[in-house]
C-alpha cells in the first residue's frame, strides 16, 4: 500500500518510465516540493528512492519504442524533448526519479 501510494504520488508529478522509474522536468523548487513529499510517504528504513539531476546540456538517446506517442515532456524552462530518427533526445535539464 505504501509503495502504490509514492506511485501514485509520482504519477501525477512525473513520466513513469518503468515500473519503479520516473522522468520528473522540474525546476530546483518543484524538485524539493516533490522530495519532501516523497519523504513524507516512505519508509526511510525500507525504502530507497534515488534522484540524478540531468545537465541542461545533457543528450539523452533511446533506442527501442520509446515514450508512447503524443507524450510530450518538458516545457520551455526545459527545451523539453523531441524525437530524432528513432531516437528521444534531450536539449534540457530535468532530473530523473
Amino acid at each position: 500500500m505504501r509503495l502504490r501510494r509514492v506511485a501514485r504520488f509520482l504519477e501525477r508529478r512525473a513520466l513513469r518510465v518503468q515500473f519503479s522509474l520516473f522522468l520528473g522536468l522540474w525546476t530546483e523548487a518543484e524538485f524539493e516540493e516533490v522530495w519532501f513529499g516523497l519523504s513524507c510517504l516512505i519508509n526511510p528504513r525500507r525504502d530507497d528512492v534515488r534522484a540524478w539531476p540531468v545537465p541542461e546540456a545533457a543528450e539523452v538517446v533511446s533506442i527501442g519504442c520509446g515514450l508512447p506517442e503524443g507524450i510530450v515532456v518538458g516545457e520551455a524552462r526545459s527545451r523539453g524533448f523531441a524525437r530524432v530518427g528513432g531516437a528521444l533526445r534531450s536539449g534540457g535539464g530535468g532530473v530523473g526519479v
